[in-house]
């Protein structure tokens, strides 16, 4: 089979493709297919709140098989990364990635995948024996990568938008999006919100500039808290998490320390300088557009009463 084709085609317009699933993430339609003959691909339960019906307005494609090519000998671009567990080439207009994992001196290739230039469409190919696991559990990402945001941020950059390390709520209408290092109370500030709002995502969240505003949208990436939703709400601010003695939110003015805070938590699955340059854009306008504050707070909850305020002090 050759995977390596300078204008590879959508999966999609394979019609017939025998399972298909859909699933919405920040505004963009994911399409699963996969050409297994006894049903389809079992999910981990996290990704129920984004299963859609059908098609929606921005559509990106992903295709699994199960054999793996041979791609011994065969040119494969010029290396842009490697580091287990990936090596990733560029050749003409497509990514390649290699699934690798070291035994001893030996790199192991478990995974192959092979998407166009806007990662809108994705050929994943699998072991034969990674077939005989699909319903058992539930996939943990649509990709059957540790992460789906190895393809989902570049895919983001050119939508403006990105993921932050963080916590996501929304509060009376209001989106608020937390960040912070670990520890810094990402998921404490979401158990306090707990039955007051509703949670996004514990862990990984997306903020993205629509033609009317930022927004921020929950996703399937949770860390400490189960709890995910596919809602969006636009963002009314983004609050830099300070554990502290008393509870206040205060307004950051320096823009160098906010660009330190903010880049520290941009998560970067692949470096690339294009990349650097779209998602530096991005931050530039978050930074112009939307209040940036840090909130401090203990764990009595009473800063719960202070994120109610925030609207009524835009």
């Amino acid at each position: 089979m050759d995977i390596f084709e300078e204008d590879m085609p959508c999966p999609e317009k394979n019609e017939n493709a025998m399972n298909r699933q859909y699933f919405t993430i920040a505004g963009i339609t994911v399409c699963v297919e996969s050409d297994t003959d006894s049903g389809r691909i079992e999910f981990s339960k996290k990704f129920n709140s984004f299963r859609v019906a059908g098609k929606g307005e921005d559509n990106v494609v992903l295709r699994h098989y199960f054999n793996m090519p041979e791609i011994k000998g065969r040119y494969l671009g010029k290396e842009v990364y490697r580091k287990v567990p990936w090596a990733v080439y560029r050749k003409g207009r497509e990514w390649i990635y290699l699934g690798i994992t070291r035994q001893e001196s030996n790199e192991r290739l478990f995974r192959i995948a092979v998407f166009n230039d806007g990662y809108t469409c994705g050929k994943i190919y699998d072991n034969p024996i990674e077939k005989e696991t699909l319903y058992e559990g539930g996939k943990s990402a649509l990709s059957f990568f540790p992460t789906d945001q190895v393809w989902l941020a570049p895919l983001l950059a050119d939508r403006k938008a990105f993921f932050l390390h963080s916590s996501a709520a929304i509060l009376n209408g209001q989106g608020l999006i937390f960040v912070g290092h670990s520890e810094a109370g990402k998921s404490t500030t979401l158990k306090m919100l707990k039955g007051k709002a509703e949670i996004l995502c514990d862990d990984r969240n997306i903020l993205r500039r629509w033609d009317d505003g930022w927004r921020v949208h929950g996703t399937w990436s949770h860390g400490e808290l189960p709890y995910v939703s596919s809602s969006s709400a636009k963002l009314t601010a983004v609050l830099i998490l300070k554990q502290d003695r008393c509870n206040k939110i205060v307004r950051m003015i320096d823009r160098r320390e906010i660009w330190k805070k903010l880049l520290v938590t941009l998560i970067k699955p692949m470096v690339t300088a294009e990349w650097w340059m779209k998602e530096l854009d991005a931050l530039e306008l978050l930074v112009k557009e939307v209040p940036v504050l840090t909130m401090h707070f203990d764990k009595s909850g009473e800063i719960v009463e202070e994120l109610e305020k925030l609207d009524k002090k835009k």
